[in-house]
């Protein structure tokens, strides 16, 4: 078989693009307090800290400022996003909405095939292995995974678009939930429960079992709003190391 032949069968390696991953770096520090709630980025510094020039900083901050996680006040740079009561009730009542319907679609797929759920199961295992190691960035990233499967599995184009475009906002409210967290069992369990009920439950209880774990362990949105401990804006220091 000649080399050309062979390249022709072979998918490219794809990695994420330098101000993408910078932008991740910035999400994680915002979801482990690092960076806090409304707390000003400058630029400089962070390119400083990550050994990089400002260019992909800059996109990266421009990226971020385009998903609604940093806002740019005229003569006062860009700040991190009030992350409130608000902005935290509003992620859970967009999930939820988009979840149940997400993973009722999930559901019949994975009832037509079973091995289609194998993502998912992978991903389950990585939580838990997570939880084992009590690394809460990998657990954080492997959960933002497991959801992410799942609306794969619901075949939806514009589900999959709209889940995406906020990743991020997701991914620092797990960092902020799961900060100083020691008992990941809970985390585990309601991720099997969703599993098991995806392969058995009924569109109605699918729709409880989403809503429920999503507002966990706190019983209600106004309560896990409420309690889920961010950071008031008052609380922001003008630098912390990211790197």
């Amino acid at each position: 078989m000649s080399l050309a032949i062979v390249s022709q069968n072979l998918d490219p390696i794809r990695t994420p693009s330098l101000p993408q991953m910078v932008a991740d770096k910035i999400v994680e520090a915002i979801g482990d307090r690092r960076i806090l709630s409304g707390q000003r980025i400058f630029e400089l510094e962070l390119a400083e800290q990550l050994a990089i020039s400002r260019v992909p900083v800059r996109e990266a901050l421009r990226v971020l400022q385009s998903q609604g996680l940093l806002r740019s006040l005229p003569r006062r740079g860009v700040h991190v996003i009030d992350l409130d009561q608000r902005w935290a009730m509003e992620i859970y009542d967009t999930r939820t909405a988009l979840e149940t319907v997400a993973a009722q679609r999930a559901a019949q797929n994975i009832r037509r095939a079973p091995q289609a759920a194998a993502g998912l199961d992978s991903a389950l295992a990585a939580i838990g292995t997570a939880a084992r190691r009590q690394d809460r960035a990998e657990i954080n990233r492997a959960d933002l995974a497991f959801h992410t499967e799942l609306y794969a599995l619901s075949d939806s184009p514009l589900l999959q678009t709209l889940w995406a475009a906020m990743t991020r906002h997701v991914l620092i409210m797990f960092g902020l939930t799961t900060y100083q967290r020691i008992d990941f069992d809970i985390l585990i369990e309601e991720h099997r429960r969703l599993r098991r009920v995806l392969e058995e439950g009924s569109p109605g209880d699918i729709g409880v079992e989403v809503a429920t774990h999503i507002i966990l362990p706190h019983g209600s949105r106004e309560l896990a709003a409420e309690s889920w401990n961010g950071q008031s804006p008052s609380a922001a220091r003008e630098s912390l190391p990211i790197s």
